[in-house]
């Protein structure tokens, strides 16, 4: 039976391994769409998962992290407040709940902006806090009853209002597919973002990412266009809730 050191260890080494090969698993799909891996963010999904996980893959020198709760995030925030750590918001936003964001300095980016609403919010709260805060307009690209997000029918719309919004800098697209059990069924998905992404920039809009894949499909992702990647199981395996 390992002891607590053994298990700490253990655990150790298998988020390094674990990274290590998500990493590779880029750079070698990357190299299949030539494309540079360098271009493609990998941001490590911590939801349900202990801050000891987090403390080890920073360790082994990963330091962009995800989280979909608010409350999760500002716990998480508490402890990391002054380490060299990036967080992604990339979960359902609520209105009520925005105003907390603006409190994590080392808040980069909130990925998941679906509504024209929250948008406005995370404008205004954003302007109290003065702070310009980067985000993704979130797109039900497969139509899912199950997701958030624009339809491919209204981005452009309102794409064009949230780049008028003085507190906010759109950066790109972002997209939640439908759990396939076969990875490569997410692919026209994938490549729907693509063109999408391509036709709002040949009308003049300067987004450059498109976050999009998880753990059991990023490849696909990264071979269709992904700028982004958001990796939860495939680095600290199975979610354990405490």
């Amino acid at each position: 039976m390992l002891t607590m050191e053994g298990m700490v260890i253990k655990m150790s080494l298998e988020i390094k391994n674990n990274l290590k090969k998500v990493y590779q698993s880029i750079e070698e799909n990357a190299h299949k769409a030539n494309r540079k891996p360098k271009d493609i963010k990998l941001v490590a999904v911590a939801k349900n998962h202990p801050p000891k996980k987090i403390i080890k893959t920073m360790q082994a020198g990963h330091h962009l992290f995800g989280e979909n709760r608010v409350q999760e995030l500002l716990d998480k925030h508490e402890l990391f407040y002054d380490q060299d750590i990036k967080w992604h918001f990339i979960g359902h936003l609520q209105k009520n709940k925005v105003k907390y964001l603006m409190k994590i300095k080392q808040l980069e980016m909130i990925e998941s902006i679906d509504s024209l609403a929250i948008a406005r919010e995370v404008n205004d709260q954003a302007k109290e806090a003065e702070r310009k805060i980067k985000v993704l307009l979130q797109v039900n690209i497969a139509d899912d009853p199950n997701k958030f997000g624009f339809s491919a029918d209204n981005i452009e719309k309102a794409v064009k209002e949230v780049s008028q919004l003085s507190n906010l800098n759109l950066v790109g697209l972002m997209t939640i597919t439908p759990y396939y059990d076969k990875p490569e069924s997410a692919r026209e998905d994938y490549q729907a973002m693509k063109k999408l992404l391509d036709k709002l920039n040949q009308k003049g809009y300067n987004l450059k990412e498109l976050s999009m894949g998880m753990s059991n499909d990023y490849h696909i992702a990264v071979q269709e266009g992904a700028t982004i990647v958001r990796v939860g199981t495939a680095i600290f395996g199975k979610r354990k809730y405490y």
